[in-house]
């Protein structure tokens, strides 16, 4: 019967090759949505790793302690950095750091201070490199959104951690176990190891692309937030109210349901301007967008700055006579906040008029337009009828 084997020195050399070309490559990459010290650590843990691969398939043409010592401390402390790397992609882990440098120091302590022996070289550096594993298997599914790539790695990581822990036993069960052992699990422990540097390098790369479309979106989400506010008052702006009116008249027309519109409107507000100077405008102007918001708190109730010193309040499922009951609530905490207004025509505080106009729309003609000019003209009416009031009919 053939036995399956694999020349060991060949293997350590492809993997000598394999991370220095990952690194060389990755070095290339640049992403702006990570930070520099992820990079950083990822190409270290690389560079070291190709450094102690080299040495380590220089076993028996170099001393031990270079080749072994060396290589085998080197090797620990790039898989650490490169560990390292993957689990910050999102945020750096400074705890996590500090964990994985006393991993290292613990391990070269050991290694250094008690490994004599080859099969000792085996199973001190195995168990310690599968304790690695094992927590970039646990910490990359620490992420709030568990993606299939996470879920991918996660597992990838913890069989290469159990094939370690499997070569670590056999090393520890057999004296004459060492680094270029013909043995079965010794031969699937660098064909784990070739195949994860393969993963873990293009699994890095995966992330960062997943982490930067994930910024990206909330980007995205940020602006489409920014094109509906207005940044004075964070109430909608004129687009949203369109968007929203037009919606609310095309679900009030299917559901058969009043739809209110009022339009409101600071009384005498450029005197106010000129006399109080615009600071004080731009914060009377917030004072009342807050109330009109602690007034209208329905999920369906959207407060607009209409334009200047004007605002829109679309009341879905509201009929005239609830629509009423809020406009004077909404004249009485205006009244209550006491704003003066020194030049007004009507009070020594700040006023508002309202028009308030609620209809069942039925048909197309029943649109956006319709319901600014009829609610505008009832707004008008106040106005004209002495502000400080509203009008409805």
């Amino acid at each position: 019967m053939t036995t399956f084997t694999i020349d060991m020195p060949t293997v350590l050399l492809f993997l000598f090759f394999g991370n220095l070309v990952t690194a060389g490559l990755l070095a290339i990459y640049s992403n702006d949505s990570v930070s520099y010290r992820t990079y950083h650590h990822f190409l270290t843990g690389k560079l070291l790793q190709s450094i102690a691969w080299i040495l380590l398939a220089m076993r028996g043409q170099i001393p031990d302690v270079i080749s072994a010592h060396v290589g085998n401390s080197l090797l620990l402390a790039g898989i650490a950095f490169e560990a390292l790397a993957i689990i910050s992609v999102e945020k750096h882990k400074k705890k996590w750091g500090a964990y994985y440098a006393i991993i290292v120091v613990v391990f070269i302590v050991i290694f250094w201070g008690f490994a004599r022996q080859p099969n000792q070289y085996v199973y001190i550096s195995s168990v310690f490199a599968a304790t690695i594993f094992l927590t970039v298997a646990i910490l990359v599914l620490q992420d709030v959104k568990k993606t299939a790539l996470r879920y991918t790695l996660s597992v990838i990581y913890t069989v290469s951690s159990l094939i370690l822990l499997v070569r670590g036993t056999n090393a520890f069960l057999h004296s004459d176990y060492k680094l270029m052992t013909n043995e079965f699990s010794q031969n699937l422990t660098f064909l784990s190891t070739y195949f994860l540097m393969i993963i873990n390098g293009s699994g890095f790369l995966l992330l960062l692309r997943e982490h930067t479309d994930e910024l990206l979106k909330v980007a995205n989400q940020e602006l489409e937030q920014l094109a509906h506010i207005d940044s004075l008052t964070n109430l909608a702006n004129r687009r949203k109210f369109r968007e929203h009116l037009t919606y609310s008249i095309l679900e009030s027309r299917r559901r058969t349901e009043p739809l209110t519109l009022i339009m409101a409107d600071i009384d005498f507000f450029k005197k106010y301007n000129d006399y109080y100077g615009h600071i004080f405008g731009d914060k009377c102007l917030v004072q009342v967008a807050e109330e009109l918001q602690q007034q209208c708190q329905r999920g369906t109730d959207l407060i607009a700055r209409f334009g200047g010193e004007e605002f829109a309040i679309v009341l879905i499922n509201t009929d005239i006579t609830k629509a009423c009951l809020l406009a004077e609530a909404i004249h009485k905490r205006i009244r209550d906040l006491a704003i003066p207004h020194a030049d007004s025509d009507v009070s020594d505080c700040v006023t508002l008029s309202m028009g308030i106009f609620s209809a069942t729309p039925t048909s197309s003609e029943h649109d956006y337009d319709w319901f600014i000019i009829e609610a505008d003209r009832r707004l008008y009416d106040a106005k004209h009828a002495g502000r400080n009031q509203s009008i409805f009919s």
